[in-house]
């Protein structure tokens, strides 16, 4: 196998570990104990050393998963990615609470049950429907209601284009 000339976060984050521990030691050692320890190809610039040092808070509020890569990626939708992380906390919380039988399965069936429960609605929108203005439609439901009450079943239809 081919040693690597890129290091992964957890490598960067042994580098700054190696620093606290040896606070004299000059970056171009710290270097070729990094060359050394991670047998890669080549030995970090002075700037690159520099660059994790800084980075030393950084790498230690990293979770297992970010430490394993070698970069860091631009979230590119910070706010759905948070909330995925919460839906992955929940999920190592409860089995981390031993419920047995009453730990939730995550499974598709208990998400469905789940947005029932608290209201959550998929809306998929197609064509010209994309552009319907979903809030005119909340507000005028019950008037479109009232006005079917005096219309048996048999005679509401529902009209599409074809």
């Amino acid at each position: 196998m081919k040693p690597s000339s890129s290091l992964s976060n957890d490598q960067k984050l042994k580098i700054c570990h190696h620093k606290a521990a040896n606070p004299s030691i000059k970056q171009s050692a710290l270097a070729n104990w990094a060359l050394q320890e991670f047998k890669h190809s080549k030995v970090p610039t002075q700037g690159t050393i520099s660059n994790i040092l800084a980075k030393r808070q950084q790498y230690e509020s990293m979770d297992s998963t970010e430490l394993t890569s070698k970069r860091q990626k631009a979230v590119k939708h910070p706010e759905l990615d948070n909330v995925l992380a919460n839906w992955e906390k929940a999920r190592q919380f409860a089995r981390q609470l031993e419920l047995g039988e009453r730990t939730p399965e995550f499974s598709n069936g208990w998400l469905a049950k789940f947005n029932i429960r608290h209201g959550f609605k998929a809306q998929k929108s197609y064509g010209e429907s994309g552009s319907a203005d979903l809030d005119a439609i909340d507000r005028n439901m019950p008037t479109t209601k009232k006005k079917l009450h005096s219309y048996s079943l048999q005679d509401i239809y529902n009209m599409d284009e074809t």
